[in-house]
């Protein structure tokens, strides 16, 4: 039995610089990973399959990574693969592509596949725009479609506390940035690269070109939004294409006092703390 953790990650701030002719959207923003994780767990069997709560087996991205490697490597025996989700679903934390990296890695290292960085990047790539970025153990800022990777120093943030609801979109990353009208120049994402190059304490609230769009597509979004800001909660960011909040918080005490609140609300939101790798 192998297992493995999977990391969740934020985005510190995203624009989206425009449509490309491949249907994809040029974007820039800077990852981080955060201890927020999966456990997946591998097991030798004679046929493949992936066991995680709440979503189908043809249709979860680790069958079908699991498939394809097996398959265009010949490996003698299958997977059967467990997958513990703590990462909410859909929440804009990355937890479907790290799980995908994950599996990639765990692959190439049950079977002894000894595949390079850039056959284990153009699997990824094959899978979503996102995995390629979790087969690291860095910060990056991500351009192109999300597959221009460059490695950076971890900023100066110590605590964060997520904010997450439960919410149902069909598809929506994709629904997130095609009602996207609005598009920048990447200047955003530069000012805070030179920010984190420089040791400079990381505040809140980070900019994110798809929150407006979140904003109209997910329902009661934007009134979770406010009621965490009457809470006196005023320097929330999106991650990702959303619906998850984070705030940035520098002790663990202040921490506890975000969780504690939002806790005591009655607010239907989850809050959770974190800390960067």
């Amino acid at each position: 039995m192998n297992k493995y953790k999977s990391y969740a990650k934020i985005n510190l701030g995203l624009e989206v610089l425009g449509k490309r002719t491949d249907g994809f959207h040029e974007i820039s923003t800077i990852i981080s990973k955060i201890n927020l994780y999966d456990e997946i767990t591998f097991l030798s069997s004679d046929i493949n399959s992936v066991h995680q709560e709440g979503i189908n087996q043809e249709n979860n991205i680790v069958f079908r990574i699991l498939n394809f490697m097996t398959d265009k490597y010949k490996t003698n025996n299958k997977l059967s693969i467990k997958v513990l989700k703590n990462i909410p679903y859909s929440s804009g934390m990355g937890g479907g592509s790290s799980n995908a990296a994950t599996t990639i890695e765990a692959v190439n290292q049950i079977f002894k596949l000894n595949l390079d960085s850039k056959e284990k990047f153009d699997i990824a790539l094959k899978f979503g725009s996102d995995i390629p970025f979790f087969l690291s153990n860095s910060s990056a800022n991500i351009s192109g479609r999300g597959d221009i990777i460059k490695f950076i120093k971890n900023p100066s943030i110590k605590h964060i506390v997520i904010f997450h609801f439960k919410h149902e979109i069909y598809e929506k990353t994709k629904q997130i940035f095609n009602n996207n009208l609005k598009f920048t120049d990447g200047m955003k994402q530069k000012e805070l690269l030179e920010k984190i190059n420089s040791n400079e304490i990381i505040k809140g609230p980070l900019f994110n070109g798809l929150e407006n769009s979140a904003l109209g597509l997910f329902k009661n979004l934007k009134e979770m939004k406010y009621k965490l800001e009457s809470l006196g909660i005023k320097d929330l960011s999106m991650s990702g294409a959303g619906p998850t909040y984070y705030s940035i918080q520098n002790s663990e005490e202040n921490c506890n006092k975000v969780k504690s609140l939002v806790d005591s609300s009655g607010l239907d939101i989850l809050a959770i703390k974190a800390q960067l790798l």
